[in-house]
């Protein structure tokens, strides 16, 4: 593709073509053809709680030592680097051609945006399980409204506090860090494509 096809593109995508992205970073790629699948579709292997938690893990480390900066325009590796990139990438959603799916915060519950359908669900704080998600999902969600975080434990007994990894701009990047249960008023998702 053109230099010129590919500004053309990133435009038509809302994206900026004057950012320099790192050397390990990709491209975006060209828009995927109405036959994306996720994660739960036969043609691409379910992933487990435990190899989600150790894709969440690689990031914060990723970046010769450092976590991954965020970006909402940036690749790494084919994942975009924000929040629901990242959180596409740690449960690893993919097209049956094993291109990388990068859901946003409102195709993640309600689908559309190229992608085949939801990948999550609403459940309770009492049903939540490590690799699932936390956050502001859904309908006006979109951009800086929306944020999703990968949960890993219960900080306290009492559940009052969480750990999540995350890649948020308030962090610079990756982080492993822990919320109350009342921040922003975020709320608990189901991840569908387990295996476990």
């Amino acid at each position: 593709m053109s230099r010129k096809s590919v500004v053309m593109l990133a435009l038509a995508m809302g994206l900026s073509v004057g950012a320099v992205a790192p050397a390990a970073a990709e491209p975006a790629a060209p828009a995927e053809s109405p036959t994306q699948v996720s994660a739960t579709d036969p043609g691409i292997e379910a992933t487990t709680r435990a190899a989600a938690i150790a894709r969440a893990r690689t990031w914060l480390t990723a970046n010769g030592g450092r976590p991954i900066p965020y970006s909402m325009s940036k690749y790494f590796q084919g994942w975009r680097t924000d929040c629901s990139g990242y959180a596409s990438m740690v449960w690893n959603v993919r097209t049956a051609s094993g291109k990388a799916v990068n859901h946003n915060t409102d195709s993640m519950l309600r689908g559309g945006y190229g992608t085949p359908g939801a990948v999550v669900r609403a459940i309770s704080w009492d049903q939540i399980r490590q690799g699932d998600a936390i956050g502001k999902l859904g309908a006006g969600s979109l951009g800086s409204a929306g944020h999703v975080m990968i949960f890993d434990k219960w900080a306290n007994a009492a559940k009052t506090s969480y750990w999540v990894y995350e890649q948020a701009s308030s962090s610079g990047g990756t982080a492993h860090r822990t919320h109350a249960r009342t921040y922003n008023g975020y709320k608990p998702y189901a991840y569908t494509g387990f295996s476990d």
